[in-house]
């Protein structure tokens, strides 16, 4: 009885110790534990303060929201409106992309960083690929490359940061490169300023009209679709739109330019197939004299062997028969005797001499003949290469025309379709003083050709590099760099101080359509320059 309650009372103080326990603060039992388990103690959550970002990164995602519709905006459009360019600003470390109706897209990039900088200047798009890897720094990835010279500075997706930091590529932000490849094409333009600069509606007297012109005689201009598409501004210009040529309904009378080579085209196409086939039935004929010429020959030859053996013949005759005879010799059948063979050997002889004057005569005849067609199938080869040739610079004149005046070199090029086509001497006014860099684009024009719309870009002027701080972030920009002595010409006072040679105008006239640009400088034709290149003007 007494375990019992012992046991009793030892479960009994346990259980008051426990209720004890229960009663104390959550701190004392997480302290301790209880009295069956452990319980470690739970830490507080500690809430961390975010910091507030700086003016950069703030505006970073702000800046990609922001670009997002646009690229949206952009990918989405039906079409462009004429001829693509671009305009990329170093400083702001940004790209503007337009057509012809204007701005139609921006961007951030980054560029050339401290030691590999991006250099400023005027280029054009001369290659394409979706996927492509550098053959310079260990095929590095760049994805929807777009090249502007040949010596490895492109445009391609990449890490844009927000600071120059590329190694003299322009790099896009990834949702943006592929809008901006497609929106271009070979041939863009592209325009890397030292500080943001803008097309802006531009007139002069010294810009020329394009030349308009009837189709040349014998094109065939019902076969073909002649409608060109006009570069528009937009619906503030009623009469600048989409123009028709020949072969629609309201066809004017004289053909622009670029319908011009489009008939010139026809027509060489037309002249060249027609030559082609007279070359190909002057070679025939050419093979056919020279095969008689050679059978004429081959006739001689074998006249003049037979002409040998019978005269050989002859001969043995005539020694048989000055040979004393034997004095028991037998008599002789007539026929067999030497009177008759040496008759009939001359009568061989005879024939064989008759053939070999025929072959000589025949020969007389195809051997000059046989020259003859040779002559008049490389004649006619020679037409076909010139109907080729034709056939080509139709081609070259559908393209956009360029012409570059430089003050360095003191001479104007003319360039279209990436080839050369005429160079001359020029002279300026003031000679020793800057012209700048501005370049004038035929943006859009009015269907008869009475009327141009140019635009002008002015490149800002650059002596020295800019400066980049060491720091990343907002101090990496670059400074745009100073000029050093006087303001080089404004847009209009650069052209008033042009003098063209003679017949320049009418050549730029007779190729100038929308698209067509001028670009004067002081600097001249970059080394980047070669074949397929447009003009590269290089400005620092």
């Amino acid at each position: 009885m007494i375990a019992a309650l012992s046991l009793a009372l030892g479960f009994a103080a346990l259980t008051v110790i426990g209720l004890a326990a229960s009663s104390q603060p959550a701190s004392a039992q997480q302290s301790f534990g209880n009295f069956f388990t452990y319980q470690p103690k739970q830490r507080k959550r500690v809430v961390r303060k975010k910091r507030a970002p700086d003016a950069e990164t703030a505006a970073a995602p702000d800046a990609a929201a922001a670009q997002k519709p646009a690229a949206k905006k952009a990918e989405e459009k039906s079409g462009t409106q004429g001829f693509v360019y671009a305009i990329v600003s170093l400083p702001d470390q940004h790209i503007n992309v337009y057509d012809a109706s204007g701005r139609i897209t921006t961007s951030r990039v980054s560029t050339g960083q401290a030691g590999f900088r991006t250099p400023s200047g005027i280029y054009s798009v001369i290659g394409k690929s979706r996927y492509h890897r550098s053959n310079i720094y260990s095929g590095a990835p760049m994805p929807w490359m777009q090249r502007i010279t040949w010596s490895g500075i492109a445009m391609h997706a990449g890490v844009v940061p927000g600071y120059p930091a590329s190694h003299g590529c322009i790099r896009l932000p990834y949702s943006f490169a592929p809008v901006m490849f497609n929106l271009t094409k070979q041939g863009a333009r592209v325009v890397v300023a030292s500080r943001d600069t803008v097309p802006v509606d531009f007139s002069h007297a010294f810009l020329p009209l394009p030349k308009m012109q009837s189709a040349p005689a014998g094109a065939q201009q019902a076969a073909r679709d002649t409608s060109v598409e006009l570069a528009s501004m937009g619906t503030s210009d009623a009469g600048m739109t989409t123009a028709a040529v020949p072969g629609s309904s309201d066809a004017p009378a004289l053909l622009n330019p670029i319908a011009y080579a489009g008939a010139l085209k026809d027509k060489a196409m037309a002249d060249k197939t027609a030559a082609d086939l007279a070359a190909k039935d002057a070679l025939a004929a050419a093979q056919a004299a020279g095969a008689e010429a050679r059978q004429a020959i081959d006739d001689i030859r074998k006249a003049e062997a037979d002409v040998a053996a019978a005269e050989a013949k002859v001969a043995d005759i005539d020694k048989r028969a000055a040979a004393p005879a034997p004095a028991a010799a037998a008599p002789t059948d007539p026929a067999q005797s030497i009177e008759a063979q040496k008759s009939a050997a001359q009568a061989e002889l005879a024939a064989a001499r008759t053939a070999l004057d025929e072959a000589r005569t025949r020969e007389a005849a195809k051997t000059p003949a046989a020259f003859a067609a040779v002559e008049t199938w490389k004649r006619a080869a020679a037409a076909a290469s010139n109907a080729s040739d034709l056939v080509d610079q139709a081609e070259r004149r559908r393209a956009q025309v360029s012409v570059f005046i430089s003050r360095k070199e003191g001479r104007i090029f003319i360039r279209q379709d990436w080839k050369e086509v005429w160079e001359a001497p020029v002279t300026f006014r003031d000679p020793d003083r800057p012209l700048g860099t501005h370049i004038y684009t035929a943006v859009d024009a009015v269907a008869d050709g009475s009327a141009v719309k140019w635009t002008a870009i002015t490149l800002p002027a650059e002596s020295q590099p800019p400066k980049e701080a060491a720091a990343r972030g907002k101090d990496k920009q670059p400074v745009p760099a100073q000029p050093d002595g006087p303001a080089p010409e404004t847009a209009a006072g650069a052209l008033d101080r042009i003098e063209l040679p003679e017949g320049a105008r009418e050549r730029i006239a007779e190729l100038l359509w929308t698209g067509g640009s001028l670009i004067v400088s002081d600097q001249p034709r970059s080394y980047e320059m070669g074949e397929y290149t447009d003009f590269i003007v290089l400005t620092r």
